[in-house]
């Protein structure tokens, strides 16, 4: 039985690795694998927060502070790190751990930036350990079938693809007035949340992205915003002031507004609801003056194989899922996407395959129940027990190398909208490609 500890008691750290390898028989939607690993520490900043964990979970997993990863090390001895604080922080305790030569499981993205990820990358060469990302976008049953179909070469070589996108008004507001919308601590949008898509596009194309051109701006949240009332006034507002009138506070946040089960708000549901004071010491609003992010995006990405991808982002939408097209020498295939209200897909997806010369062909992907299209139990399954043989074959374990294209990917959005120029992924890897 392998032994765990988490640095970062988020709420992902709680329902994707706390719950699961404590095995609360009253959560079983988390999952049991208590039989197969052993949570022996917890380390955060604050240390209450950990304190009402094992008070809720009825548990006594030991609480190390924030500064005390070494010593936590040497007293539990523990064969696996899990990192899931703030993204600004994980190549600090990705690094640390493999110094000790220790396993990592990191949620993503693995670091914010290309300097970060040269650093993990460098680190992980000189350990015995290795680093996992936990990139679960890779695990749901469409995802894989869109794989399998472009390795047993329906497609042939690829050419080209788009993907476009977009957040709804409950999903991509809640980025803005969270700490992801801090570009110094997530790495801003293209990264703590575009990183998924990158990562996606790299494992479908089997490719390694090389330049990056990209155009952004913010249309729909901060102080600019044309539902913000400082435009219309000149002054600073409350987030209660800037909340009168607001759309999106009316659609998902007023008293009698028809609310989402949203997976990435369940910090307020009974076992998640643990305050994070250190984190959030003030309620942020998404019409905040601090606000510098960008919240729309259309990219070119160019791949080593000569293959193209157009991507765009659009953080306010009616609808959240995407619309994804990948063409090849033989065939092209094409889907579109829809999430729910909750942002967890609640439909059957179709994939079209197109043979470049022959007829029409439709395939709809079985539904399966759990959390992410059914991509989480299948991680969880992979990371605390072994892959299946499914896994093996799709290769959909990500490591380091992925992580951190995935991320340079992301940054090099950002910084060609920030620089009006293109970006080469090697230039902020260091070649480390």
């Amino acid at each position: 039985m392998k032994t765990y500890v988490i640095c970062g008691l988020s709420g992902r750290a709680i329902g994707h690795f706390a719950l699961p390898l404590i095995g609360n028989p009253k959560l079983p939607e988390y999952g049991d694998y208590s039989a197969h690993g052993r949570l022996v520490a917890i380390l955060d900043i604050d240390r209450e927060r950990v304190e009402i964990f094992n008070r809720n979970q009825g548990c006594a997993v030991p609480y190390y502070s924030a500064d005390a990863f070494d010593r936590m090390i040497a007293e539990t001895n523990p064969d696996v790190v899990v990192v899931t604080s703030p993204d600004v922080h994980h190549a600090a305790y990705i690094i640390a751990a493999l110094r000790h030569n220790r396993d990592v499981i990191s949620e993503k993205p693995m670091v914010i930036d290309g300097r970060q990820a040269r650093a993990v990358l460098e680190a992980e060469r000189a350990s015995h350990g290795r680093v996992r990302v936990a990139h679960n976008y890779r695990y749901p049953p469409s995802h894989q079938a869109i794989k399998r179909m472009i390795r047993d070469g329906l497609l042939g070589r690829i050419v080209q693809a788009q993907m476009i996108y977009l957040l709804n008004t409950s999903h991509g507001s809640s980025y803005f007035r969270r700490w992801n919308r801090d570009r110094a601590v997530s790495g801003g949008l293209t990264v703590t949340k575009s990183c998924h898509h990158f990562d996606l596009l790299n494992w479908w194309l089997d490719d390694v992205p090389e330049e990056v051109f990209a155009f952004g701006a913010r249309n729909y949240f901060g102080a600019d915003s044309p539902f913000a009332p400082s435009p219309r006034d000149g002054r600073d507002h409350s987030v209660a002031e800037q909340n009168e009138g607001c759309p999106y506070y009316r659609r998902w946040k007023a008293k009698g507004a028809d609310l989402p089960k949203d997976d990435h708000l369940r910090a307020y549901e009974a076992a998640f609801s643990i305050p994070m004071k250190t984190q959030y010491p003030r309620e942020l609003g998404i019409y905040d003056k601090e606000i510098a992010i960008e919240d729309t995006y259309s990219a070119t990405i160019r791949y080593r194989s000569g293959a193209s991808v157009i991507y765009s982002l659009n953080a306010s939408s009616p609808w959240e899922g995407y619309i994804l097209g990948i063409h090849g020498t033989h065939g092209r295939l094409e889907t579109t996407f829809r999430a729910g209200a909750s942002c967890i897909g609640d439909e059957r997806p179709e994939i079209v395959y197109y043979p470049m010369f022959g007829e029409r062909q439709a395939h709809t992907v079985p539904h399966v129940e759990g959390g992410h299209g059914g991509a989480d139990a299948v991680m969880k399954h992979d990371m605390f027990v072994a892959p299946d043989r499914e896994s093996d074959v799709l290769r959909i374990a990500a490591g380091a190398r992925d992580g951190a294209l995935a991320v340079a990917v992301g940054e090099a959005v950002w910084r060609s909208v920030a620089e009006d120029k293109p970006m080469r992924i090697a230039d902020l890897l260091g070649g480390d490609i």
